[in-house]
């Protein structure tokens, strides 16, 4: 029985070539019986989680896959950190698991192919291949006699490179019906890396490789170089012919699936060490951001920099496995959602898709949740509809001698046919019908055209894919496609379709779904098409923008590229620049020129990267030059003192464990920065961006000069300059705040901002507060209300406050909350969503939202989120794009008034419930092997060590406070959201 049998024999198979190393071993492993084995929890009451097989039969599971005979292929690791004295095979082994006698336990169970080192994954393809990704190679097995043991190994691509670290290189897979292979390949240490290969697609993942270099090489010996510290996915057909590449920009990209209209989706595991992992849509030519071997300003989680692309949601820790359910065992409302399996977070987390514009918003809920030693890794579909997944079983790295696999049913399963139908619930069953329908000829054509007027898209789907392998499509059946009122269908057409079926051009400008268009987009080889192509570059859609960029990429030459960099339009000149520099042409250094003086600012920004990277040394001087007049904004500064110091060889002290701002330690950025302070060529505009820039505690930064910058005529410089004072806690600075909150001549906001300064807590300041709330200019008089909450008053002190709010109708509700009295005002249910809409409209003032925004008195928001250089990087970030952030008025109003209602996955709660019956809830921070640690709803990090943990179990209540609306005024709320989501498309924080 699974969990308690005794230890196997592994004999070797006498079809395997000699240099496949099999070993007879007897081994020991760490037996835990079955029932020992504490399952993990069903959050969905309809579903069941239940073990399948453990160790000693199974161990260290890093991958699994099911073919059409309900067979389970198991990665089972004895390669990945292997302890010293370690009693297991020398090499990894793939265990074939297979439930005989339908008791729902695995009772065959043995070795089908041994030999491979650092081995991640496994994908059965329906023509009964077995494809295997290690950390460096892709082959494929095939057991020709059906006796359980693999009998044929074809290497397909393999990766040259000096980084040996075990799951940074290739990892997932998924196959489309056009037996193409995609894989992907995570970001090898930063070292340089080469593909090698030449073979239907097989799709496939690389990781980023520890920076490494490293070459892809496949069957003819075809080379691809991987791009040093970026991640991929890649193309080849099964027999490992035409390696390509898709995609860049990842980290570990674990594993990879397609819908069943042929959408692409990536689980992108730890993003440079900084959450959260990523769930990402896939598009050709797509760029998703992640470089290990380069600087922190060059780096994009969610398309901070020009021509990335952003998240479609965040993840739990360590996504390891994700598939697209198409089959009818779950419920129903399963059929279309993304499953997705977390090592880190011990969970399985269900994702829907909504469409926003060219790409999707989601919406996720926890499925499966279990304890410390969950640790899903792997998840497959069965040909019955139920799930398995494969558990490595311990939070340990090195090898343990523990595993599991569980299989995840309903309870209440629907009868299902099982007979292969082209109109059949599940997806295989569809697949595996068409196929056969293709091998009946004439015949079987027939059938397929007709299943293409089929009312089911998903049956549409499945038979379009037929009739585009066959060459069977006339121009009326592609104009049908394209017609069908189904989205994903016409999606697919767009994408799939030969070219001389569709009008491209027609498409993007006729379609209704930004996604259509932007598939016609990419496939755009006309250059006619360049007007309609330069529209779709102002669009404010990154997924569109990429689109329109792929056209030009696939109709203008280098050559004709660099002419369009003249264009009067700046999108198109950002998105010459943007391909230029990831085209294998030399430097421009006359085009580099011209774009450092562009008017553009991500013109500019795209400039100085290029220069940095390649180190194009003779730019260093103009560089350093320009710091003092165009780096007006906190992305361009960085990313000119990021560039001046790789032109100056920071890179050499690139390490394979550097992350974040080191770079700043190691290089004179400080210093330059500091210069620029005391230069008369500054302007003031650097200034502001310095004194963001430089810490409080810079010896540039004292209170002399600090003194100085508050005579400034630019509003900018004084605004930092009095937040920097604010941070120095000394009497003097003390007094110069008081000074210029006391001015009445001196601006309203400036002196809103010193008043943040004057701490209520020190009872000296109370008395000038409550002078301050009395003063006739409404934007100060209402900083020192909303600053006076919490202060300890005199009854003398409550009844001017009182008399005040007698005397002022408009500020009785921020004297209520001083006075710790229940607010009057009138707010809407936090489900009235509607409501809050109305109460929320009229003037608003963004500059009183930016203070309220990072105002320790107000509700807090900096300690979580990071804005405009601002705040702390605990929840979303909110990146602004054209000035705003990227969520309507009323998805921005619903998160605050109920902020539970949907989660980011990627920073989904979770309660720690200690031995001595502690509690603490907060979003992941760190895991290692001694310790936990969480943030709370104050952004402070709270640890704990395993040894003391009961249980971690996942929260549907977001740390966001419920009641964040009640420590706001309505007009306090108006604010807020005119400083998020301003009208004016300016950005507020140049104050």
């Amino acid at each position: 029985m699974t969990g308690l049998s005794h230890l196997r024999k592994v004999f070797p198979h006498p079809g395997i070539t000699s240099s496949v190393l099999l070993m007879c071993i007897f081994y020991q492993t760490s037996i835990s019986k079955a029932e020992e084995i504490k399952a993990p929890r069903s959050l969905d009451d309809r579903l069941t989680i239940e073990l399948f097989a453990s160790e000693p039969d199974i161990v260290t599971v890093t991958g699994l896959t099911v073919d059409q005979q309900n067979r389970i292929y198991v990665v089972e690791s004895h390669t990945h950190f292997r302890p010293e004295n370690y009693e297991g095979p020398e090499t990894d082994r793939i265990r074939l698991l297979e439930d005989t006698t339908g008791d729902g336990k695995a009772d065959r169970i043995q070795t089908f192919y041994a030999g491979s080192t650092e081995t991640m994954n496994v994908g059965a393809h329906p023509d009964g291949w077995l494809y295997v990704a290690t950390r460096s190679s892709i082959f494929r097995l095939r057991d020709k006699d059906d006796d359980g043991k693999a009998d044929i190994r074809q290497n397909l691509v393999q990766l040259e490179t000096k980084a040996t670290y075990p799951h940074n290189g290739f990892s997932g897979f998924a196959f489309d019906f056009f037996n193409n292979l995609y894989f992907s390949m995570g970001e090898n240490e930063g070292v340089d890396a080469e593909l090698i290969g030449d073979f239907g697609n097989v799709y496939f993942t690389l990781g980023q490789n520890y920076g490494d270099d490293a070459t892809l090489i496949s069957k003819g010996n075809k080379r691809l170089s991987a791009l040093r510290g970026e991640g991929g996915i890649f193309r080849c057909r099964t027999d490992g012919s035409q390696l390509e590449r898709v995609a860049t920009g990842f980290w570990n990209p674990f594993h990879l699936c397609f819908d069943v209209y042929g959408r692409m989706f990536v689980g992108d595991n730890d993003p440079g060490n900084r959450p959260p992992c990523r769930l990402l849509t896939i598009v050709e030519g797509g760029d998703y951001g992640y470089r290990r071997r380069t600087l922190e300003p060059f780096i994009a989680i969610n398309a901070e920099t020009p021509g990335t692309l952003p998240m479609t949601s965040s993840t739990g820790e360590s996504p390891t496995g994700l598939i697209s359910y198409e089959s009818d065992h779950l419920p129903e409302d399963y059929r279309g959602s993304l499953l997705v399996a977390s090592w880190g977070e011990h969970r399985i987390d269900r994702y829907d898709f909504i469409p926003e514009g060219a790409n999707f918003k989601t919406t996720t809920q926890p499925v499966i949740a279990g304890e410390e030693h969950f640790r899903p890794a792997g998840i497959a579909v069965g040909p019955d509809g139920s799930l398995y997944v494969g558990d490595w079983a311990d939070r340990s790295y090195p090898l343990h001698g523990k595993g599991r696999v569980w299989r995840i049913r309903a309870l209440n399963p629907p009868q299902r046919s099982q007979t292969e139908s082209i109109s059949s619930k599940d997806w295989q069953k569809r697949d595996a019908a068409a196929r056969k329908l293709l091998a009946q000829g004439k015949k079987g054509i027939s059938k397929l055209t007709t299943a293409l007027k089929n009312s089911d898209s998903r049956v549409k789907a499945v038979a379009l894919n037929a009739l585009i392998s066959t060459e069977k499509m006339t121009p009326e059946f592609a104009a049908s496609v394209m017609k069908d009122k189904h989205v994903g269908l016409r999606e697919q057409g767009v994408t799939k379709l030969p070219s001389h079926l569709v009008d491209f051009q027609k498409i993007a400008t006729s379609d209704a779904s930004p996604a259509v268009q932007a598939a016609a987009l990419r496939r755009i080889k006309e250059k006619s098409a360049l007007p309609i192509l330069v529209e779709y570059l102002k669009s404010t859609d990154l997924f569109m923008q990429q689109a329109a960029r792929q056209g030009l990429r696939q109709t203008f030459s280098d050559k004709e590229l660099s002419q369009l960099f003249l264009h009067k339009t700046p999108e198109v000149r950002l998105a010459v620049i943007l391909l230029l520099k990831e085209s294998a042409s030399p430097p421009d250094a006359s085009l580099l020129k011209q774009a450092l003086n562009d008017e553009n600012l991500q013109v500019r920004f795209v400039a100085v990267e290029w220069i940095g990277r390649d180190e194009l040394k003779q730019f260093r001087e103009t560089l350093i030059k320009e710091l003092a007049k165009k780096a007006t904004t906190p992305e361009l500064l960085k990313a000119y003192l990021a560039s001046i110091s790789q032109l100056e060889g920071v890179m050499k002290e690139w390490t394979r464990g550097t992350t974040g701002d080191w770079w700043v330690k190691k290089s004179k950025s400080q210093e330059y920065a500091a210069q620029l302070l005391d230069l008369p060529e500054t302007s003031p505009e650097v200034i502001q961006q310095i004194l963001l820039f430089l810490p409080a505690s810079h010896p540039a930064l004292n209170e002399k000069k600090l003194d100085q910058l508050l005579k400034s005529d630019y509003s900018g410089v004084q605004t930092e300059a009095v937040r920097k004072m604010r941070e120095i806690k000394t009497e003097s600075a003390r007094e110069k705040l008081l000074q210029l909150a006391l001015n009445s001549n001196a601006e309203a906001n400036l002196r809103a901002e010193a008043i943040i300064g004057l701490d209520p807590s020190q009872p000296q300041n109370v008395t000038p507060l409550l002078q301050l709330a009395n003063d006739g200019n409404p934007t100060v008089s209402k900083e020192a209300l909303r600053t006076l909450t919490g202060a300890t008053l005199t009854e003398q002190q409550q009844t001017t406050l009182k008399e005040l709010a007698t005397a002022d109708a408009q500020k009785a509700t921020l004297i209520e909350r001083v006075l710790k009295r229940k607010s009057k005002q009138q707010k809407p249910a936090k489900d009235q969503l509607a409501k809050w809409m109305q109460v929320l409209s009229g003037p608003a003032d963004s500059q009183a939202g930016q203070r309220l925004f990072f105002h320790p008195k107000g509700p807090g928001c900096f300690r979580c989120h990071q804005i405009d250089g601002r705040g702390q990087q605990v929840g979303p970030g909110l990146i602004r794009m054209q000035g705003r952030i990227a969520l309507n008025r009323e998805r921005l109003v619903e998160a605050i008034i109920n902020p539970s209602k949907d989660i980011d996955p990627g920073f989904l709660p979770l309660t720690i419930v200690t031995i001595d019956g502690q509690t603490a809830s907060g979003i992941y921070h760190k895991h290692n092997n001694k310790e936990r640690s969480i943030y709370d709803s104050n952004g402070k990090i709270l640890s704990f060590k395993i040894s003391d943990i009961e249980e971690m179990i996942p929260s549907k209540t977001s740390i966001m406070p419920n009641g964040l609306v009640d420590q706001m005024t309505l007009q306090e709320f108006r604010d807020l959201i005119a400083y998020l989501l301003p009208e004016d498309q300016q950005n507020p924080s140049s104050d």
